[in-house]
């Protein structure tokens, strides 16, 4: 799609393969110079202003914790002067939130900010990389109608994996792979176009999971317990007078909207919040506090979130990213073993990757650097594998292809899930229990057929 195709009036949308250049031909619509305003919503740019706000952070120099900018210093310092920001924070969801630090908000809740800073410019053009992604279907619903009255006002240009998140936004369609424009014009005549129905198949062919032998013992009782656990955070209870236990053979998914502890309660039982250890918290037989080290139980676990995608900030190839997983590190600081070595680059054939295994993790896409970390996480088929949102920015044949593999997995009895996620499309037929917090309080039910 060139600059030259937009008119106004007209709504796109950009779907193509990972890797295909959809952010980039996004990201470069803006400086195409056709219309004098224009914004971007993407990842990339929330994961910068993450950045600045970790790098600025004065912490270590205070007698107390530095939150850093907060919401509204962030949406005020692109505002134009004059503009009030209390209608735009409203409608987005931000009243609560105006005063929290960006590093203290979830990855939804970040999502939020980013929008409204690009709203408050008033655009003639918007671009939204994957605007759906990581926040919770209320709100999804509430943003699809915002979507709808903008386009009224301004043209939109939004880049999905998923087709269904068009649905009723987009009168055109471009398509894209590696690098190049395959097909564009109307939504209609584009998807009835016998190369894109096969650009777009579902297809899992590919799969072949990796044999390994495994010596563990049946365990007995709990894989984890958590019983009374409350959490709170800057004065509020996150999470209050909580008990939970996944037994042996169980698969979780964990669902609620933004803000809920969905992963606070992952970080609980990896050992990365401060609070596991004030709290009776157990995995894998191991009652947090009592001696054992965070390694003990990372040796259990395989995990994939976005907190772990935004460490993941060293200059490594991708076979050393899917290695790192049996050393649970980011970056691999010791000589693999070759039999590491065999099994790694086997992993990368399954999530369709084994001709880039020197490609460097952070020149490669969103979606395909997180491939490589569920990858990493599967290298050593853990116990207990965590999946927070582990499709977000994937494109619907590796999608397809990522729930096929933990599914596979899932059913060999040597792992078991705690999926979190807020994809009603992204279903897993391994899922025997669920975790739902509806605004309120958590309830634990078995899963729905």
């Amino acid at each position: 799609m060139k600059p030259e195709m937009i008119f106004a009036g007209q709504s796109w949308g950009v779907v193509g393969r990972n890797g295909g250049g959809k952010t980039s031909l996004a990201a470069s619509l803006t400086e195409s110079g056709q219309f004098t305003r224009s914004a971007l919503v993407s990842f990339e740019i929330e994961d910068a202003l993450l950045e600045r706000e970790i790098r600025e952070d004065d912490t270590d120099f205070l007698d107390r914790i530095d939150p850093g900018r907060s919401v509204a210093e962030l949406i005020q310092e692109v505002c134009p002067i004059g503009e009030s920001i209390d209608e735009l924070v409203t409608e987005l969801g931000l009243s609560a939130l105006v005063d929290r630090g960006f590093r203290l908000l979830s990855t939804g809740e970040r999502r939020r900010v980013v929008l409204a800073r690009a709203l408050i410019k008033s655009p003639e053009l918007l671009i939204l990389d994957e605007p759906f992604d990581g926040l919770d279907q209320e709100f999804r619903v509430h943003l699809r109608y915002l979507f709808e009255e903008l386009s009224e006002k301004m043209t939109l240009v939004i880049v999905a994996n998923r087709l269904s998140d068009l649905d009723g936004l987009v009168s055109h369609l471009a398509c894209v792979d590696r690098g190049e424009l395959l097909l564009s014009g109307p939504r209609e005549e584009v998807e009835g176009n016998d190369l894109f129905k096969q650009l777009m198949e579902l297809s899992d062919e590919r799969i072949s999971i990796p044999a390994r032998k495994q010596d563990r013992m049946e365990r007995e009782g709990s894989l984890i317990s958590m019983k009374n656990v409350t959490v709170i955070h800057g004065g509020c209870e996150i999470i209050s007078s909580f008990d939970w236990q996944v037994e042996p053979g169980q698969n979780w998914k964990i669902s609620g909207p933004n803000g809920c502890g969905k992963s606070t309660l992952v970080n609980l039982v990896s050992g990365d919040h401060p609070q596991c250890y004030s709290n009776d918290v157990t995995v894998m037989g191991m009652r947090r506090g009592n001696g054992e080290s965070v390694w003990d139980i990372k040796s259990h676990l395989g995990i994939v979130s976005p907190a772990l995608h935004q460490q993941y900030r060293v200059g490594s190839p991708a076979l050393s990213v899917v290695l790192s997983g049996f050393y649970d590190s980011v970056g691999i600081y010791r000589k693999p073993e070759p039999a590491h070595v065999a099994v790694a680059k086997e992993w990368l054939s399954v999530v369709g990757m084994s001709g880039q295994e020197k490609q460097l993790f952070r020149s490669l896409s969103y979606g395909q650097q997180r491939l490589l970390l569920i990858a990493r996480a599967l290298v050593k088929q853990p116990p207990i594998l965590i999946l927070d949102e582990p499709c977000q920015g994937l494109d619907p044949l590796n999608r397809a292809l990522v729930l096929n593999v933990i599914d596979r997995i899932a059913s060999t009895g040597l792992t078991q899930i705690l999926y979190i996620t807020h994809e009603h499309e992204d279903h897993l037929d391994c899922v025997t229990h669920e975790l739902v917090h509806d605004g309120a309080s958590w309830e634990s039910r078995a899963a729905s057929s």
